[in-house]
């Protein structure tokens, strides 16, 4: 280490260009780095549930024009009809559970807002999640503190509230960065407070919208309200405004939606209500992040792009360094240096280039990212983010410096001394 030191010192003039060269690369390449991490580490984060072998299901009305269509019928008992459906989707062989929500099921785009107030006049604002009980189940949603989706279930109710451990994060006035806190507190539903309350019965798991979202984004954060006939009627008043979600067991998930559509006349119409579609969340998953695959797949393309010049620049400059250095090797050899030990100590050489240089760019990467000049909207720039970006690009960068080393040494050290210093 110390004589290669003494060399890079002496050779300083031929070293410099390159030094800085590898600084700068360095600095840009961090940058793509940081990027690609937070992105895959985002994308990777657990969802906080489970679609697979889920389906959603949507209903319709007869119209008049329709042969069937019962005039008599009022929404009332088009909703007691869509009740009755779902209750026999309940007996359905191969079914786990069943549950009616309005504009709230994952990787959907809905804006539903609920909100509670806290300490008089805060308003808690979150997405909301309006269902019957076993929507948790059937996604499989979890408290904060780790327990299964029963509980959430049996915490739902017309005098309950479930909420997410996140939903105070964005009040900081509050002082609240945890809302476990808030387990069996009566809140209030209006301000000022007409007597309107809700007891927050159970505390849920944050969740993501998509794979590209955190949880501190919208639909991160939500407040559960029970869905029950008489809102059904009342506020909603048409089964088209409502989904209904299912899970089926892996035993029985196969041609399940050929199975279920074929039954639809005789068991899934009661009425004026009938079962229109069904569909997997894989099909919904696809639809929700299309345009978010797009754009991630366009941003690498640029960046494979700019890495791949990077790469064939460093290995260039390293292959033509090495090539040019064949006299050297040939005189280290024949002053006894055995093949591995001279091959060695040019590797050691231009990885402890690399080191050197490292330095200083990390010093510009890291204030480049105090300054919040890199993304941070997914994810808050600390030196832990920094520390992963940092090594991973250290590894790439001495890739490449090993490729570009490794060949034409290779090559100097086949041929014999005598025969390197005549060609020289």
């Amino acid at each position: 280490m110390k004589n290669l030191l003494t060399q890079i010192k002496n050779e300083w003039r031929s070293n410099l260009f390159l030094l800085v060269e590898l600084l700068l690369v360095f600095a840009v390449l961090w940058y793509i780095v940081d990027w690609v991490t937070v992105t895959a580490r985002v994308y990777h984060t657990p969802m906080g549930f489970d679609t697979e072998h889920c389906y959603n299901l949507s209903f319709n009305s007869l119209t008049p024009k329709s042969a069937l269509y019962n005039p008599a019928l009022t929404a009332e008992d088009d909703v007691d009809a869509l009740l009755e459906i779902t209750e026999r989707l309940r007996h359905r062989p191969g079914v786990e559970a069943v549950a009616i929500s309005q504009n709230c099921y994952p990787y959907n785009e809905g804006s539903n807002t609920a909100h509670f107030y806290l300490q008089d006049s805060v308003n808690v604002t979150a997405f909301r999640i309006w269902s019957e009980p076993d929507f948790y189940r059937v996604f499989r949603y979890r408290t904060a503190d780790g327990d299964g989706p029963d509980k959430l279930a049996d915490a739902t109710s017309d005098q309950t509230l479930v909420v997410t451990s996140n939903v105070t994060d964005w009040y900081p006035e509050l002082n609240m960065p945890d809302a476990r806190s808030l387990l069996n507190k009566e809140v209030s539903l209006t301000y000022p407070d007409r007597g309107y309350h809700r007891r927050i019965a159970a505390i849920a798991a944050p969740v993501r919208s998509s794979h590209f979202e955190t949880s501190h984004e919208w639909g991160g954060a939500f407040i559960g309200y029970n869905l029950n006939r008489d809102a059904l009627i009342s506020d909603l008043g048409n089964v088209r405004y409502v989904q209904v979600s299912l899970r089926v067991s892996p035993d029985a998930d196969h041609d399940f939606v050929d199975a279920l559509m074929e039954d639809v006349d005789r068991l899934y119409r009661i009425g004026n209500v009938y079962l229109l579609d069904a569909l997997p969340f894989s099909d919904i998953r696809y639809v929700r992040e299309l345009e978010d695959v797009n754009e991630v797949k366009t941003q690498l393309c640029i960046l494979f792009f700019l890495m791949l010049n990077i790469f064939l620049g460093v290995i260039g400059t390293f292959w033509f360094r090495t090539q040019h250095r064949r006299r050297e090797v040939a005189l280290r050899m024949a002053m006894g240096s055995s093949r591995r030990g001279v091959f060695l100590r040019l590797m050691g050489e231009g990885l402890l280039l690399l080191s050197v240089a490292a330095v200083p760019a990390l010093l510009i990467a890291f204030n480049v990212g105090i300054a919040e000049l890199v993304d941070i909207s997914k994810m808050q720039f600390t030196f832990e983010r920094f520390l992963i970006a940092a090594v991973f690009t250290w590894l790439l960068m001495a890739l490449m410096i090993v490729v570009g080393i490794w060949y034409p040494a290779y090559k100097a050290m086949q041929l014999q001394p005598a025969e390197a210093l005549h060609d020289e």
